[in-house]
């Protein structure tokens, strides 16, 4: 075939670069004109002289041919005809399933069909490319719910809090990757068991992990690699006890953390199964998300912590202090419960510090903050909320309990500095015990007035009126 328009010429090359056969043939004596690559490759032709050589009818086994009066009325009444046939390749005989469509594409001066072109798709191909087109969709599909468990577990980690994307994690690891269970596990100390801080899945709910290789998770945090457990039985790295015990067969344990290790996702089924490169990178990509989270809201505790506490000691300050006392005296009323605080300022410290120097001054402080902390109540609070002032608050207490707090306190003796030299500072302690109509600032005012009274009768303390 030799078109002569353009037109002609750009349609003959669709049809040569056409994956289904396209051929053309006389009606009466089934001779082919013309049959395009695709076609020739489908019935074993190899040139276009081995096309000249056949005829329509040729194509067809027995099969066909029994469909052939039915295709010939349709194309004498209504011009065309469209079913399913069989073809029988030229070369071994083997017969081919196939959709096929026939119409007439030229007439007669009385009318009859002349010319005749087919249309005709292998069905074993269109078998094979339906499966690919359905692979290509349903992994199309997990790319759309794997953009938007990673989107929404993004979101999360810009301002959620560290439970809430700890299990957003865990649903995200067991719903894309189709596993019985999640979780998320993080030893408390290098080495340590690993507590279960998320899961999501079956019954029952481990609480912890085993360290190194007693457990799939301790060996992915001791080794910080990724552990793929495609079938515990034949498993020699780690002890599978815990699998066994959760009825669990497979898994797959990912680290948390690119510099230093934070903890391990891990994503476990209840049978023996192969995880694919995929779901490994979907599981890699939720533990980057979580490591950024993680250093996220580090660093927002670290500037809340900074924001409540002294520099110098590292106590809590003044505005810690504060927040204790109005959480104590809520809580005291209607318990019967007594509120005291203590303020305490070193005497003539400032002279001293000016003789000595600050870093002595400074020294003198943080021994002076650890003492106190030795003497308190492990519910009290002790807080630096000034150059050498500091308050304690007492959420449950007695005046004795108090007053005896405070002896200890006047007794403490600094001890040497960092150079031998034997530091002594006196300290003035005030004692206010809330009554039922204080308010914070009413109590510290109470504690305040105390100690001065006490500095100014070097009496060591003095309890409020």
């Amino acid at each position: 075939m030799k078109p002569e328009t353009a037109e002609a010429r750009m349609l003959l090359s669709a049809i040569e670069e056409a994956q289904n056969m396209v051929a053309l043939a006389d009606y009466d004596t089934g001779r082919l004109r013309y049959l395009n690559p695709a076609g020739m490759q489908l019935m074993g032709l190899s040139d276009e002289a081995a096309v000249a050589a056949r005829w329509a009818p040729e194509f067809f086994t027995d099969v066909g041919f029994v469909q052939a009066p039915e295709m010939e009325s349709a194309l004498l009444d209504q011009g065309r005809w469209e079913g399913r046939s069989e073809f029988r390749h030229f070369l071994t005989g083997e017969p081919i399933p196939v959709t096929l469509s026939t119409y007439v594409i030229e007439h007669t001066q009385d009318h009859r069909p002349a010319v005749i072109a087919c249309i005709a798709q292998d069905l074993r191909t269109a078998q094979e490319h339906e499966q690919r087109l359905h692979t290509a969709l349903e992994a199309a599909a997990y790319r759309v719910r794997e953009q938007r468990a990673l989107a929404d577990l993004s979101g999360l980690a810009v301002d959620g809090d560290l439970d809430h994307v700890l299990v957003a994690a865990a649903d995200a690891a067991a719903a894309l990757v189709g596993v019985n269970c999640a979780s998320v596990a993080r030893a408390e100390e290098p080495g340590g068991v690993l507590r279960v801080l998320a899961y999501r899945g079956q019954p029952p709910v481990p609480e912890t992990f085993a360290p190194g290789t007693d457990s799939q998770p301790g060996y992915a945090a001791a080794t910080d690699q990724i552990i793929i457990c495609p079938d515990r039985y034949g498993e020699h790295r780690f002890s599978t006890e815990a699998m066994n015990s959760r009825g669990l067969r497979s898994g797959v344990c990912v680290p948390i953390g690119a510099e230093t290790m934070w903890g391990v996702l891990t994503a476990h089924s209840a049978r023996p199964r192969d995880y694919s490169d995929r779901e490994v990178m979907f599981l890699r990509s939720v533990t980057a998300v979580l490591a950024a989270a993680i250093r996220r809201i580090e660093a927002e505790d670290a500037l809340r912590h900074l924001s409540l506490h002294d520099s110098l000691t590292g106590l809590p300050n003044r505005a810690l202090a504060h927040q204790q006392i109005d959480a104590a005296l809520d809580t005291a009323r209607g318990s019967g419960r007594t509120v005291a605080a203590l303020l305490i300022d070193l005497d003539e410290f400032k002279t001293l510090n000016d003789r000595l120097g600050h870093a002595v001054g400074d020294d003198a402080l943080i021994r002076l903050a650890e003492q106190l902390q030795s003497v308190i109540h492990p519910t009290d609070t002790v807080a630096r909320i000034g150059g050498d002032e500091f308050l304690i608050v007492c959420p449950d207490t007695t005046s004795t309990e108090a007053i005896a707090l405070a002896t200890r306190i006047t007794e403490l003796h600094i001890g040497p500095d960092t150079t031998g030299r034997e530091l002594r500072y006196t300290a003035s302690v005030g004692i206010a015990l809330a009554r039922p109509d204080d308010t914070r600032e009413t109590l510290i005012r109470r504690a305040d007035a105390a100690m001065y009274e006490a500095k100014t009768t070097g009496s060591g303390y003095t309890l409020a009126p």
